[in-house]
């Protein structure tokens, strides 16, 4: 007499065990998604970022020093020539 409430309990069981399987697989499907966009386009704007500072450098004649923060950390970039900051504009060299 007992099994047939056993099983009416077992077959909600195992429908919630499904029902919570598949809602663990769409989280970690939409959880893997947004990472990889936001990734995407970290790299997107560093590939834009480092295009944009070679025009810059290529435009100016004197020294470009460029220094950047963010969350890769802390860079410094130095384009030109060192003699210009120093005065030397050929005065004086041998």
């Amino acid at each position: 007499m007992m099994a047939g409430p056993l099983s009416d309990y077992g077959a909600m069981v195992v429908a919630l065990a499904a029902a919570g399987t598949i809602a663990g697989l769409v989280r970690a499907y939409i959880t893997h998604r947004t990472r990889w966009h936001a990734e995407r386009e970290a790299s997107m704007r560093t590939a834009a970022r480092a295009t944009g500072l070679m025009g810059l450098a290529e435009r100016h004649r004197g020294v470009v020093r460029i220094v950047e923060r963010d969350r890769d950390g802390h860079r410094e970039v130095e384009f030109g020539n060192r003699e210009s900051l120093l005065g030397g504009d050929g005065e004086g060299s041998v």
